[in-house]
């Protein structure tokens, strides 16, 4: 049993938890987007392409369809049984447009240069059949010069794989696997609707390793309905048994208003703030004494995987698909609601709905619906964000030398609220002025200081020795 009161300071705890605040996988958060239309889309994409030094290139395919809805669910998906009329039409007719759109961007930018990471997401992509992927897998061959190195990862589903698939998989290309887990627990995956026994998951775990998959990932999720801490560490230990390489443990976000799946989650039986602070420190304990390092907010990994080497040779990252490497590279992304992140220039999503994405490459107009052009401003503090959230700490000098500024000036603002935030114990900072998030309280309430250089949340919410309380302006 962990002992709540001899391992943080419950009082400012409670608190700070609570608050509603921006998990920041993108800064400015996509609240704050406006339109685009493609005249602009094809202007930032060619000023990304013509800086100097270049940017190697990370490509994001989203995959948005599913078999069945699982009730915690935020991604863009579109639900459909593969024996639904029409189900064929739909996914050849989503197939066909993601190939124009690979070739549609690989003929507007530099194609030459280095792609050094593939990610396919969801939805399932693994709802395709293995003839699709291997069809869209070629045509981003034919259009991009994959380095020979590259991380090629996919989030898949175990409940739709097994030992052919999984070989096919990787016959393909495929190099990493990420696999939603979220619970081993019968109880909470019923009422989730997310049944997959750890027998079924234990077997395409081996299966995958048998097949040679350099990487594989488990996607945990703790504050369900019906988790306890005893359900956490019954998962925990199950998940080091399977030794996945890396491990991402989110912490469950309940927005009803937004996801209107949600709506069927029990919330009677959701647990309170504190049941999910010992939720977070079982996860922590164990997942270290097994030997995986911390990374940033809520993500473990073995010493010899990608993700610890890019947080000791700094290209750990964080943006929509949660802690990554490839810090630096520019990310591409096709498919319906894809964004890409164009270092210094800005971010391009294209339109949610598969089909209007779909009907705009038909009609050879750009797919991208909004996005944003950063400002000065907001590559600083995209900056301080990442380093926030990817190393715990805010080197100044390392901030004042990129961006030619004096921190303690630029943000004089935030430093006297980050005093206030050090009194309460969530960080420290140094006579250099160089700020460290305590551990486990600080990174427990990461969000809470990482909001205080968020300059498009309201300071006026703020006060001195009260919790950070921000609302947004929107």
């Amino acid at each position: 049993m962990i002992d709540l009161a001899d391992t943080v300071d419950l009082d400012v705890f409670r608190r700070y938890a609570g608050i509603s605040l921006p998990r920041h996988v993108s800064y400015p958060m996509p609240s704050w987007w406006k339109d685009v239309d493609g005249d602009e889309a094809s202007s930032m994409l060619r000023e990304s392409d013509e800086q100097d030094p270049g940017f190697d290139l990370s490509l994001y395919l989203h995959i948005p369809f599913c078999e069945t809805l699982c009730k915690f669910c935020a991604c863009n998906r579109v639900i459909q049984r593969h024996d639904a009329t029409g189900a064929v039409e739909v996914t050849n007719s989503y197939v066909s447009a993601l190939k124009r759109d690979i070739r549609s961007l690989a003929g507007s930018i530099d194609n030459k240069r280095s792609m050094r990471q593939v990610h396919y997401g969801g939805g399932s992509p693994t709802y395709l059949s293995d003839e699709q992927l291997r069809e869209i897998h070629t045509t981003l061959l034919e259009s991009f010069a994959l380095a020979p190195d590259a991380e090629v990862a996919m989030e898949v589903d175990p409940r739709n794989l097994d030992a052919d698939r999984l070989q096919a998989l990787h016959d393909t290309g495929i190099k990493r696997l990420s696999m939603g887990i979220q619970d081993f627990d019968e109880q909470v995956q019923k009422h989730i609707r997310r049944v997959q026994p750890f027998d079924l998951v234990s077997g395409i775990v081996s299966h995958a390793r048998d097949v040679g998959f350099e990487s594989i990932n488990f996607d945990l999720i703790y504050g369900m309905p019906y988790q306890s801490p005893d359900t956490i560490r019954d998962v925990v230990d199950k998940t080091i048994e399977l030794a996945p390489d890396r491990i991402a443990y989110y912490h469950y976000a309940q927005i009803p208003e937004r996801i209107a799946t949600q709506r069927g989650m029990d919330y009677t039986k959701l647990p309170d703030s504190e049941t999910k602070l010992e939720m977070f420190l079982i996860g922590l304990e164990r997942f270290e004494a097994a030997g995986y390092a911390f990374i940033g907010l809520d993500h473990f990994a073995k010493p010899d995987e990608g993700l610890s080497k890019a947080l000791d040779d700094g290209s750990l990252q964080r943006n929509f698909q949660g802690m990554t490497t490839g810090g630096g590279l520019r990310l591409l992304g096709v498919g319906a609601s894809a964004i890409s992140q164009l270092p210094d220039v800005g971010f391009l999503q294209h339109f949610k709905d598969h089909a209007e994405y779909a009907a705009c490459i038909d009609a050879n107009r750009s797919p991208v619906q909004r996005g944003m052009r950063f400002s000065f401003d907001d590559r600083v503090r995209q900056a301080v964000l990442s380093d926030l959230y990817c190393t715990a700490r805010l080197q100044r000098a390392t901030i004042e030398s990129r961006f030619d500024i004096d921190v303690a000036d630029y943000f004089s603002r935030e430093m006297t609220i980050l005093r206030d935030l050090e009194r309460d114990g969530l960080v420290t900072i140094d006579d250099n002025g160089d700020v460290e998030v305590t551990c486990p309280l600080g990174r427990v309430l990461i969000r809470n200081v990482a909001a205080v250089f968020d300059a498009y949340l309201d300071p006026e919410a703020y006060r001195l020795g009260d919790a950070v309380r921000f609302s947004a302006n929107a």
